[in-house]
Formats: structure tokens, sequence, C-alpha cells
């Protein structure tokens, strides 16, 4: 496939909006989403606002409120292939003049890209924040924002490392959906939430101390304070990342059930 055709199939994928037949049965309006995701902002930063006044707020634990990435990055993935059989679109996309490898992976990169904006803003406003919190409180201090912005990169390189394969996986559960796979569907989610819950319960080996204790003068400035082990599990992630895709695009060429 030319260069220039992929780059178009990612920018396509990259610009979709979900399901519009979801979206057409819904009777709460955009605005109305609008006003809900505000609300929930505005309570946010209001308590988080209001502990830092009193200076009961450590910095390093706001970042705990992005704990539900790597559920929003698998169900990314997920609903990237999902959407086709919920919009009826699925035939006029696997009928493209493509390999059903290209068009997979066009749909993982274009998701993979989302996530990379996502984390970025997240960070650049969350960072902002806490430069905020520092400049006006007098409990905080510039060494706070380093500490705040260093724990920061350190959990978000963790969920920027390990999406490759969790959106492989959200992309391989939907296939599966749609194959003669499908009556293993079951069991794949209860073996997927099952590992993402015990990830999270080990939360205490994958935060540093500073992210996990309390008190004001605990301060960051390790980056990547993780064991060796795993940027080599991380790498390991990337190969089966590819093999997943691989084999979710077999399922759609040779197994797919209509």
């Amino acid at each position: 496939m030319d260069s220039a055709v992929f780059r178009n199939l990612v920018r396509h994928e990259f610009k979709s909006k979900g399901s519009w037949r979801r979206q057409s049965r819904s009777h709460i309006t955009k605005g109305w989403w609008r006003a809900y995701f505000l609300l929930i902002l505005i309570s946010l930063v209001g308590t988080a606002t209001y502990f830092a006044i009193n200076n009961s707020l450590q910095l390093n634990t706001i970042w705990f409120v992005t704990m539900g990435f790597p559920y929003m990055v698998f169900f990314l993935g997920l609903n990237a292939v999902k959407r086709e059989w919920e919009n009826d679109t699925y035939g006029w996309w696997l009928t493209m003049p493509y390999p059903r490898k290209q068009l997979i992976f066009a749909k993982w990169l274009a998701v993979w890209l989302k996530i990379w904006a996502g984390i970025l803003i997240v960070f650049v406003i969350m960072s902002a924040y806490v430069l905020i919190l520092s400049l006006t409180i007098p409990y905080y201090s510039l060494d706070s924002v380093v500490s705040f912005m260093i724990a920061g990169i350190n959990w978000l390189s963790l969920v920027a490392g390990f999406s490759p394969l969790i959106i492989a996986l959200g992309i391989l559960t939907s296939t599966i959906q749609n194959s003669v796979l499908r009556p293993i569907s079951p069991v794949l989610w209860i073996v997927f939430m099952s590992g993402f819950s015990l990830v999270y319960q080990s939360t205490d080996r994958i935060f540093p101390e500073y992210m996990v204790e309390y008190g004001t003068t605990q301060f960051a400035y390790t980056w990547f304070p993780f064991p060796w082990e795993l940027p080599v599990i991380m790498g390991l992630s990337w190969i089966l990342t590819y093999v997943v895709l691989r084999f979710s695009a077999h399922l759609l060429e040779k197994k797919l059930d209509l």
C-alpha cells in the first residue's frame, strides 16, 4: 500500500466520531453531555483546591484521577472496530481494496495517536493547575510543581508504553465478536478485565513511594524509577502487539462471521 493512502486511512480513523446510531438513539444532546462534563470538572477542581488551601492535598496524588486511563485505552481500541458494525459500514470498510492487515493497523495507529494527544493535553492542563496552586498558595513551591510533573511523566509513560498492546487487545476483542470465535468472547472479557484488576491491586509495586505516601514534603526527582525489567517487558509487549494485530487481521480475512 502506498504510504500516502495509509496516512489517509489513519487520518480518516483519527477523525471518526464514534457510532452515529448510538448517538441518534440517545435522548441526551451534546450540550447536556458538555454540561455534565463541566460540572464534574468543576467539582474535582473545587474539591482539590479546597484541600490545597487547607494544606491537606498531596499534589502527586492528583494523578490518581487518571487511573482509569488503561480502561479507556482498551475501549477506544474495542470501539474502533465495533463502530463499523454499529454504523453498518463494515461492508464498505472490509471491501476497500487494501489488505485487512493495513485496515487494522490504520485503526490501531489512529487510536494510539488519539491517546498521545489526550495524554499531552491532560499533562499540560494538570501541570498548569498545580503551577497556579504553587503561585497562589504558600504551602506549595516550584519544587512541588517539579515533583508533580516528574511523577506524571513517570506514570503517563507507562500508559503510553503499554497502550499499544492494550489497544490491540481491544481491537482483538471486538474482532472476535464478529468472527467464528465469538463463543470465546465472554472468556476474553473475564481474562482482560481480571488482568486490569490485578494490575490495580498491585499499585504499591507500580507507583513509586512518593505517589502513594502523603505529605507535601515528599518530592520526586527520579525519572522512571522502575526496575530494569519493566522496559524489557514493555518492549516485549510491542512485539506481542504486532502478533495480536496480525491475528485480528487474519480473523477478518479468513474467519469472519457476518
